[in-house]
């Protein structure tokens, strides 16, 4: 509803923006850190896949193809699908930190994914 109106783009400046606010308040006192983590190798590697992921991948692109879609969809079926989170997160977890996969773990993504294929029939 809040949507109402506005593109796509627009409902994600209001978004990013009062965010980008929010934040700054939070992060003033500790600026200094940025300059910090820059100055080594891998503080600046860390910031630059940061800002490369969830800066652009994660909250521009993502953010726009969650708005478009939510704007043309419905809404059962658009926010289980853009939030499958829990998903991407057991994957990464096995695949790069090498987390063991357990059967309640294993058990709970097949339930968020049958969710989410029942919610889309």
């Amino acid at each position: 509803m809040g949507m109402a109106g506005l593109s796509a783009e627009q409902g994600l400046f209001l978004r990013l923006g009062l965010s980008a606010l929010l934040v700054l308040l939070l992060v003033l006192p500790r600026i200094s850190q940025y300059g910090q983590a820059w100055s080594t190798p891998e503080g600046k590697k860390g910031m630059l896949l940061i800002l490369a992921f969830e800066g652009v991948v994660a909250g521009t692109l993502g953010m726009l193809a969650f708005y478009t879609a939510i704007r043309q969809g419905e809404l059962s079926r658009v926010v289980p699908l853009a939030f499958t989170t829990p998903f991407w997160g057991f994957l990464l977890g096995v695949l790069l930190h090498g987390e063991k996969v357990t059967a309640l773990k294993a058990g709970g993504v097949a339930a968020m994914l049958l969710g989410i294929v029942l919610l889309n029939l």
